[in-house]
């Protein structure tokens, strides 16, 4: 179980910082778009936003499975199951990973 944990823990903070990163191309993208002389910067831009979104959203959902195999099961049977430790995993992925990414921008800040 805890290597599950530590699992779940990296991944989220793998998935923090790929969001931290997505925002940033995708307001570089915005900022360079329709300037002539940034067309290539900003469809660079635009293919590295893409990238880090689809990177984050993998990682969410792999950080999901794993929380939800940690998680106990409950007496029910069929969707009664399943259905709130799915919940239960993507409420706890969601608030972990935002709090991880507040907290590596606050560190990403400071190293600059």
């Amino acid at each position: 179980m805890i290597i599950r944990v530590a699992i779940a823990i990296i991944l989220m903070a793998f998935a923090a910082n790929c969001f931290l990163t997505y925002m940033w191309w995708a307001a570089c993208y915005s900022a360079w778009y329709g300037i002539p002389k940034m067309a290539e910067q900003w469809k660079a831009a635009g293919f590295r936003a893409s990238f880090n979104l689809w990177s984050f959203l993998a990682l969410e959902f792999a950080s999901v499975a794993v929380v939800f195999t940690i998680l106990p099961s409950s007496n029910g049977s069929g969707f009664l199951k399943y259905a709130p430790r799915m919940m239960l995993g993507l409420l706890i992925t969601i608030f972990a990973t935002a709090l991880l990414a507040l907290a590596l921008s606050w560190v990403k800040q400071g190293t600059r």
